[in-house]
């Protein structure tokens, strides 16, 4: 793709940053001696293999960018066109730039849907037909792809090939200097330059067998009439699928497993770097969970240009074709992702949740610290992109051990490795409605099993390209594993159509204690699971017995309390077209509306009390109604301090209470002051009630002031004690 990557044992040149594509399987390792160019300690690759005699095996695959390139946002509508194209190819260090004036540059431009806001209004409720799920993406298409060819070949470029979404297009770069015409300037999501990338997956050996983790998970369907499908960035051989579904006992159809290559890839060819052992591992994790269902292998170059036509690939056949689920195994640190590319990538994955698919994408390996390579000795905090997209279920890791009989899961985490379930913040996304409070967007949503040392079997090529059994974890296992599982789920309740955006059911189930198994124990080298959603294995792992039939039923979440009079509402409907949808805070109320589609907001006039919000889904055979609890809140807290002499010298007894009738006390700030200068002598915060006893020096006298904040936001008046002098 043009040049030659730097060399995967060395450290990366200062000026330019790692694109770290989450994929694929983590052996269990052992050190190694430092090699060329390397840092004693520090370890080449996040990926490692074990199989057998503990040998171990590197395959780096990493994504070169200029770091200018990724930290300028995109912004079309008030850029020039050229600024956002030359930019972003001129600023790329892989390509080789004699002149600006000699180079042509490829670029994908990402054209916008006609109706944004409806493509998100999609997710909220699955098509029911085929013949809807077409119609919903007529309705959203972009309509401006022939002005947009008609800008590009009058300013000199060549169309070189377009879909309904995308425009690919070569052209001089000091022909893109004039503006994109202000009626086209809104008309364009993102412009993608070409660039080669070296992509790196995660991926650790050891092995549970298909049927061992079917009990595991509690799929008990094959995923018959349904369709899974993965987004690769390297050819493979389906024969190591043929060889596992042998083994397996699983009897695999021909053209079952079909590999679709995207943008002039050869899907046959591996990458050179271990990607064809990482299309194995997805392939075989998938295919175990669901035997029966059909799997579409996308293969694109392993560029920027390439990830943005496999998203549009896969989302075009999720609206025409129609696939259950979609596993992402490759990603990056989001600080390290260019803007460009996650506005393009945002888009598609819209777009194929509102045509009714799921998507998994992997956490990662590098536990809270996405940004670093495992043996890092300066890591950063970070999260994996797209795991990061709230139109992803995220999927993290989990160390699986059977005892007494059962399943237990901890979070997964290698202290002596540098691996771990990728989890924490984001920061690109807000905290979704369906992620309770204010904040960043928290990942992961779902985990399974992960840990090399408690892996799963696989068979493809070791290191030196000799193919054999391995065993193999990593969050990039996990995420297929999951898309095997639901497939097999809805197989088994009589359908084929998917669900498309899963985030309602799943979080209104942990609400209810109903289909997950939470993880509380371990951790991801930063952040300790513990009980409900956690930074390590967000809601913990799914029980899809259980969780099948709540997928058929409607949800609705919104915030524990509020202070607002119009309360934002996330619903899950999976119902006919023809439905009609209320919202209200009884049953009557909600049965007796009648909106075409699911409602976002309620308004709660009146005074602080404990509600219900109830959403009611209308169709011929009568009103089907979920609620949840909500606490209007709009009285601030109240709080009480007191403050009192010891019978040793120059210590103070300091007690404090915060009450609040509504939402409840999450924090009491106290602070004890000299009275007469009003120095802060010393502070704390506490939850509710507490006590302490402070030294001071003697003769000045003192107060102890306390103020409470609810769970709202409220913070209530200041209470200050009687004057203590010690």
């Amino acid at each position: 793709m043009g040049s030659t990557p730097p060399d995967p044992g060395a450290r990366p040149a200062p000026e330019r940053s790692r694109m770290v594509w989450s994929r694929g399987a983590l052996p269990a390792a052992r050190r190694r001696p430092p090699g060329p160019g390397e840092r004693a300690g520090a370890e080449r690759s996040r990926i490692r293999w074990r199989a057998g005699p503990p040998d171990q095996h590197s395959h780096p695959r990493r994504l070169w960018c200029d770091e200018r390139v990724l930290r300028r946002p995109l912004a079309l509508a008030s850029a020039t066109l050229a600024t956002a194209v030359v930019a972003t190819t001129l600023a790329g260090t892989a390509l080789p730039l004699p002149s600006a004036q000699a180079q042509p540059a490829l670029v994908v431009l990402t054209l916008r849907s006609a109706a944004p806001h409806a493509l998100a209004q999609q997710g909220t409720r699955p098509p029911d037909s085929a013949g809807e799920r077409t119609e919903r993406a007529a309705a959203v298409a972009p309509r401006s792809r022939r002005a947009v060819e008609r800008w590009l070949a009058d300013h000199g470029f060549t169309v070189e090939s377009a879909t309904g979404w995308t425009v690919t297009a070569r052209g001089p770069v000091h022909r893109l200097t004039r503006r994109l015409p202000r009626e086209l300037r809104a008309a364009v999501v993102s412009a993608v330059p070409q660039a080669p990338a070296r992509q790196r997956p995660h991926a650790v050996p050891t092995g549970w067998s298909p049927e061992q983790l079917q009990l595991a998970y509690a799929t008990t369907s094959d995923g018959r009439g349904t369709t899974i499908a993965t987004i690769q960035f390297s050819g493979w051989q389906q024969s190591d699928a043929q060889v596992f579904a042998r083994a397996a006992g699983i009897d695999l159809q021909p053209g079952q497993i079909a590999t679709i290559p995207v943008a002039g890839a050869r899907a046959d060819v591996p990458d050179g770097s271990g990607g064809d052992f990482e299309v194995a591992f997805d392939v075989q994790a998938a295919l175990g969970a669901a035997p029966a269902a059909r799997q579409r292998v996308y293969v694109a170059p392993n560029s920027m240009t390439g990830a943005v036509a496999v998203y549009d690939a896969v989302a075009t056949d999720a609206e025409q074709l129609g696939l259950t689920a979609v596993s992402i195994s490759w990603g990056a640190c989001e600080q390290s992702t260019s803007p460009q590319l996650v506005q393009s990538l945002e888009q598609s994955l819209a777009r194929m949740v509102a045509a009714g698919t799921t998507v998994f994408a992997a956490s990662g390996d590098a536990g809270a610290y996405g940004c670093g390579a495992p043996g890092d000795p300066d890591p950063r905090l970070a999260v994996d992109y797209p795991a990061s997209s709230p139109s992803v279920v995220a999927v993290g890791g989990t160390t699986l051990r059977r005892e007494n009989g059962g399943w237990v899961e901890t979070a997964w985490s290698d202290a002596s490795t540098g691996t771990g379930t990728g989890g924490g913040l984001s920061t690109l996304f807000a905290r979704p409605v369906w992620q309770q409070g204010a904040g960043p967007r928290a990942v992961p949503d779902l985990s399974a099993v992960a840990d090399p040392r408690t892996g799963i079997g696989v068979f493809g090529p070791d290191a030196d390209g000799r193919r054999r059994w391995l065993v193999a974890g990593g969050t990039s296992g996990a995420a297929p594993l999951l898309a095997g599982g639901l497939t097999s789920t809805i197989s088994g309740l009589g359908r084929t159509l998917g669900f498309g955006r899963l985030h309602v059911p799943l979080y209104a189930a942990a609400r209810d204690g109903v289909g997950l198994r939470d993880v509380v124990a371990g951790d991801n080298l930063r952040h300790l699971a513990g009980p409900g959603h956690d930074l390590a294995t967000g809601l913990g792992s799914p029980d899809w017995t259980a969780l099948g039939p709540r997928l058929l039923q409607p949800h609705v979440l919104t915030p524990a309390a509020t202070a607002a009079s119009r309360v934002p509402v996330t619903a899950y409907a999976p119902a006919s077209r023809t439905a009609r949808y209320g919202l209200g805070e009884t049953v009557e109320q909600a049965c007796g509306q009648q909106q075409g589609s699911p409602p976002t907001a309620l308004e709660l006039p009146g005074a602080d009390r404990a509600t219900a919000v109830v959403l009611a889904v209308i169709e011929a055979d009568g009103c089907r109604t979920t609620s949840a609890p909500l606490v209007l809140d709009r009285t601030a807290p109240t709080a009480s301090a007191r403050l009192a002499t010891t019978s040793r010298p120059g210590v103070l007894a300091l007690s404090w209470t915060g009450s609040d009738a509504g939402s409840g006390v999450v924090q009491v700030a106290w602070s004890l002051r000299r009275s007469d200068t009003g120095e802060v002598v010393t502070s704390g915060t506490a939850t509710r009630s507490g006590s302490a006893l402070r030294s001071v020096p003697s003769g000045p006298s003192y107060v102890l002031e306390v103020v409470a904040t609810d769970a709202v936001g409220w913070r209530g008046p200041i209470a200050t004690s009687a004057v203590a002098t010690p």
